[in-house]
């Protein structure tokens, strides 16, 4: 086996992307315990898992990457950038699993919504500019990406949980919309 930048690049966004994931796993653990003193939310747990699809999306990411052969540092850096803005995101969500915020899923979501929904717009951000620079230019999943992106910045700024609960819907939504997207070759 050859062992080239591609396969270091690669190794690198998967370690970041599993950390993201075990964390993810640990906290919704936490949350089917019984003997837990988290109690179940249904905004909260719903991002947890879009959260984890998202993780398992973005691992699917490493067949481009390792089909890009000349490789720059600030490449090496910007490809790092999504699984690390994700892993960011990911941290402020699964931390109320595991503090004493836990007995308050809702209200740690709404304590840390603002900063969580930056780092989802500035995600949304990276995902165009990765279609741009490593894929195939501006395309439909980059549309897609940038309404997100507007959806996460007015969740940004809502305290509202009627708004928060339409926008999970949403969310949902357009992943399920990008997935199929995805599996079309689009």
């Amino acid at each position: 086996m050859d062992i080239n930048n591609s396969l270091l690049v690669a190794m690198m966004f998967i370690v970041l992307l599993t950390m993201g994931i075990g964390n993810i796993v640990v906290a919704l653990a936490t949350t089917v315990d019984r003997r837990s003193a988290l109690r179940f939310d249904a905004i909260h747990t719903s991002w947890m898992v879009l959260l984890l699809l998202v993780h398992l999306h973005l691992f699917w990411q490493v067949m481009e990457i390792l089909s890009i052969e000349a490789w720059s540092f600030p490449g090496f850096l910007y490809i790092l950038a999504g699984p690390i803005l994700l892993l960011f995101a990911t941290n402020m969500m699964v931390q109320g699993a595991a503090s004493e915020s836990a007995s308050d899923p809702r209200g740690h979501y709404f304590e840390v919504a603002r900063q969580f929904f930056v780092f989802l717009v500035l995600l949304q951000f990276w995902a165009v500019g990765f279609d741009l620079i490593f894929g195939e230019g501006f395309i439909l999943m980059s549309a897609l990406s940038l309404v997100m992106a507007m959806l996460f910045l007015a969740l940004a700024y809502s305290r509202s949980p009627g708004v928060h609960s339409s926008g999970i819907v949403a969310a949902w939504l357009m992943y399920v919309a990008a997935m199929a997207l995805i599996g079309m070759g689009l």
